[in-house]
């Protein structure tokens, strides 16, 4: 056998041994964790003041056991806000979400909301009202 077919099946082999060392057993693997709760407020929810003002969002995404979330924020004016986020869990738990908008011009009047969004899950729509002094 050539020096270099020696090297491939050695190299077979022991990608073969890995393989077979890292493969789980049946009925081994854990299930993914799946979103159980989604929440989320807007502070202040209720403004009367000088305008723009800066909305803040906070809240919390929890899962049952580790996965990956890829979420994003759904607004009131259509807008997507920071675009998709990532969060990794590595066990069950609970993970902060946060982020802002800022909005408002003198004189303006308005209700609005934003909720945090992954796949079919929701959270509460986190409303807030602005009434800006001219």
């Amino acid at each position: 056998m050539s020096p270099r077919n020696r090297r491939i099946l050695i190299a077979m082999l022991v990608l073969s041994a890995c393989l077979a060392v890292m493969a789980p057993e049946a009925g081994d693997s854990a299930p993914y964790g799946k979103i159980t709760e989604m929440r989320l407020t807007a502070s202040p929810n209720n403004w009367g003041g000088p305008c723009p003002v800066t909305i803040n969002f906070n809240g919390f995404i929890r899962l049952d056991g580790p996965n990956t979330v890829i979420y994003a924020i759904d607004r009131s004016d259509g807008a997507k806000g920071m675009g998709q986020q990532t969060l990794h869990f590595q066990a069950a738990g609970t993970r902060p979400v946060h982020f802002t908008w800022r909005l408002g011009s003198p004189g303006e009047n308005f209700h609005g909301w934003a909720q945090v969004a992954s796949g079919s899950s929701r959270s509460n729509q986190a409303q807030f009202q602005l009434h800006c002094r001219r």
